[in-house]
């Protein structure tokens, strides 16, 4: 199935500032196979980027983005088997979600994982972060420049 970026929260009309949703991971995450479950947090403020994360006390924690009008012309391409697990019936139904990484020396460009995104069910929460079938396209260590500069 591809799945072309469509809705994105920031169209959402956010009335409180931090919103929470649990997601369910049957098969974890990959690293991490004993993680069944993390949350979803966003604020309004801090959009696009989110955070996923356990929900323990120290649990792990990943900052997100959902890549529409972000990442130009991304798609993605997921296996029958994960359309299954997910019960994905159409594009519209998912939430794609890729794992950015901060670089230590705080520098404006950040890079986005494009290869393996989390899918996400946006009616019943399941989960599973997928390596696409079109990675060829893509890179796991996508440059954003977030200075303006394009350089």
């Amino acid at each position: 199935m591809v799945l072309k970026i469509g809705h994105d929260l920031q169209g959402q009309d956010l009335a409180e500032t931090e919103h929470r949703h649990e997601l369910s991971f049957p098969q974890g995450l990959f690293g991490f196979p004993e993680i069944k479950s993390m949350e979803l947090v966003y604020d309004h403020e801090e959009l696009p980027f989110m955070w996923l994360r356990e929900e323990k006390k120290d649990g792990l924690a990943f900052i997100v983005i959902e890549p529409g009008g972000i990442i130009p012309d991304y798609s993605v391409e997921i296996a029958d088997g994960d359309v299954d697990l997910l019960k994905i019936t159409g594009a519209e139904d998912t939430l794609i979600l890729n794992i950015v990484t901060l670089p230590a020396e705080q520098s404006s460009k950040i890079s986005i994982n494009l290869v393996g995104p989390v899918i996400v069910n946006r009616k019943t929460l399941i989960s599973k972060q997928c390596i696409i079938n079109n990675h060829e396209k893509y890179s796991a260590r996508y440059v954003l420049d977030l200075s303006g500069s394009g350089t």
